[in-house]
């Protein structure tokens, strides 16, 4: 008989067989078997028959608590610590602020309650084993917590502190609560089951929670992962085959690396005023690293990064949204990846206000019409892969919601800098047209948007005037050309008009009559040919002499008298000089509104 059996038997009374095989394996720090033997696999081992095991495996759990707080017990068990195998474990165990200076490690056993709250242990280690809840707010664990291929109602570590990893991997649980915790390395969830919330906790290292399935209660509105607020040192994995039903929360949280989705699952919890609640909710997080939602991540509700500070790339390649993506008022520092993107009709991207280093996006990955917001979005370049020609960009912006002016002057902006001035001025061009289309300005306002955009092109097409010009010149060309020869076109000159008049011709000193020349000089104000100064249409007579026989020669020379070339000139004359102006003007940059 063991020192440590001896003083519980003054102590208990009826003793059963796996309480004595623990204080016998406790005094030399061994496992207590309690079965027939030590293999995790045999089905005599298994805690889901527990009920049907006999008395002989059951420990008592206040003899657990003596063992661990008498100050006598404690002192006789082995630096190995408490190691149970395969029992039943009745009743709670009550570790309320106890100092436990040895691992405690149960294998294939059931238990009930245990409470460590405020209480100081080593290790805790739980391997495929059933209990009912453990308590342990404000405890401090100077070593690891581990719950392997458990199953628990209950796992509450408000404010607890924990030096070692924090693993439940493979186990399932209603409940899990670390909220305030500070884990020292890493939180490890691995194909975990069940519902946890970490808001404020600290950890040292990663949070894993690869292949795990976060769910809440039916019809309850909380989320399946709560983890607001929380900083993680290293990177947080919802990742290969990832699941959550309820939204996951990281609302505020710092990331030392990465937040990685790939092949994760987001799907909303219960419906709210007729709302569908966030899949994925990360407004204000700050990721030192990368955001990947690529690889087949699918959310069937909205994800939200309003407000996020993402210092490397933020990349959904090959991604699905069923309601969309919001990324307001972010700062990202490296690429915004949107390419090879699954989107239903319904599902928006809110880019609004954002600025990333790059964009890398493909067409076909684009919302549709009337669900993109990008005003103030604001990219340093595009990336290789990704459309630059205007006539792909332009379909892109014609996609927003609503029409504003920044994301056309910050697509020209960048196509500059490329060294495409055409598409960068056809990007303007465009965002001129459309701004006039959303205006309701005054009649003399609409002029001038009309004679803006067609003879200057708002100032980017500035040589649109010349076709005005050589328009101008060809009409008076012709005008002249027959005034001319219908007597309606004279010297300038007393004699050489009197001359000419009576006897249709002209003084050998005197320059003949060039009808393009003296067009050109009218439509050209600068311009100075001499046949302006020598040729003038007939200031004595109103009409074109001779009878007309028809309605079409009645007209002709309606055109061509000397009354109607007049007035022509003085207007070929004002709008030349108006064409000069805004062409000077278009290449001065005048009249351009950016």
């Amino acid at each position: 008989m063991t020192r440590l059996e001896f003083l519980a038997r003054g102590r208990f009374k009826d003793l059963s067989a796996a309480e004595i095989k623990l204080f016998d394996s406790a005094s030399v720090g061994e496992h207590a078997v309690c079965g027939s033997s030590d293999n995790l696999n045999a089905p005599s081992n298994q805690p889901s028959e527990a009920e049907k095991w006999d008395a002989s495996r059951s420990i008592r759990g206040e003899i657990i608590s003596w063992v661990c707080t008498d100050r006598e017990a404690k002192q006789l068990v082995a630096p190995g610590g408490v190691q149970i195998f395969g029992a039943r474990i009745i009743g709670e165990v009550k570790l309320l602020s106890a100092q436990i200076d040895f691992p405690l490690v149960f294998a294939c056993c059931e238990l009930g309650d245990i409470n460590l709250q405020s209480s100081n242990s080593r290790i805790l280690s739980f391997m495929q084993t059933y209990l009912q809840s453990i308590y342990a707010d404000g405890a401090v664990i100077a070593g690891a917590f581990l719950l392997r291929y458990c199953r628990a109602a209950l796992l509450q570590f408000l404010g607890a502190r924990i030096e070692g990893q924090f693993d439940c991997d493979c186990s399932s649980f209603s409940g899990l609560l670390l909220d305030g915790a500070a884990i020292n390395t890493g939180v490890l969830l691995r194909r975990a089951e069940g519902q946890v919330k970490m808001s404020r906790a600290r950890i040292g290292g990663d949070l894993d929670c690869s292949g795990a399935s976060f769910k809440t209660a039916n019809g309850s509105p909380d989320p399946a992962l709560e983890a607001s607020g929380v900083k993680v040192d290293g990177s947080v994995f919802l990742r290969h085959g990832f699941g959550a039903v309820g939204s996951v929360r990281l609302l505020g949280a710092h990331i030392g690396s990465n937040l990685e989705c790939t092949r994760g699952e987001f799907t909303p919890g219960v419906r709210t005023d007729d709302k569908t609640r966030p899949a994925l909710l990360a407004d204000s997080v700050v990721v030192q690293g990368t955001v990947i939602l690529g690889e087949k991540f699918r959310a069937h509700g909205d994800v939200s990064f309003i407000s996020c500070q993402v210092v490397g790339d933020f990349n959904c390649d090959h991604s699905e949204f069923d309601s969309g993506l919001a990324i307001e008022r972010a700062d990202i520092g490296g690429t915004f990846f949107w390419r090879s993107v699954t989107l239903t009709n319904a599902a928006r991207l809110d880019l609004l206000n954002t600025s990333v280093g790059s964009l890398g996006d493909d067409s076909a990955s684009w919302p549709a019409r009337g669900n993109l917001q990008i005003h103030g979005f604001e990219y340093k370049q595009i990336s290789v892969a990704s459309p630059k020609d205007a006539k792909s960009r332009l379909d892109w912006l014609g996609r927003q919601d609503s029409y504003s002016r920044q994301p056309y002057r910050q697509l020209a902006s960048v196509m500059k800098d490329y060294g495409n001035e055409k598409d960068s001025r056809e990007v303007l061009y465009r965002m001129e047209c459309l701004s006039e289309a959303q205006e309701n300005p005054s009649a003399v306002d609409s002029v001038w948007n009309w004679a803006l955009k067609y003879v200057v092109g708002y100032g980017y097409y500035p040589f649109r005037a010349l076709w005005w010009f050589l328009g101008l010149v060809l009409v008076g060309f012709l005008l002249f050309r027959a005034g001319f020869y219908a007597g309606s076109v004279v010297p300038s000159e007393k004699d050489a008009y009197t001359r000419f008049t009576q006897e249709r011709t002209l003084p050998g000193h005197y320059e003949r009559f060039h009808a393009f020349i003296y067009s050109v000089e009218n439509s050209f104000p600068l311009l100075k040919l001499g046949q302006e100064d020598l040729w003038q249409p007939d200031p004595a007579v109103g009409s074109v002499r001779g009878r007309c026989h028809s309605r079409r020669e009645r007209a002709f020379h309606k055109l061509v008298a000397p009354n109607s070339l007049r007035w022509f000139r003085w207007g070929q004359i004002l709008a030349g000089w108006i064409l000069a102006t805004m062409w000077i003007a278009g290449l001065a940059g005048l009249v351009r509104r950016d």
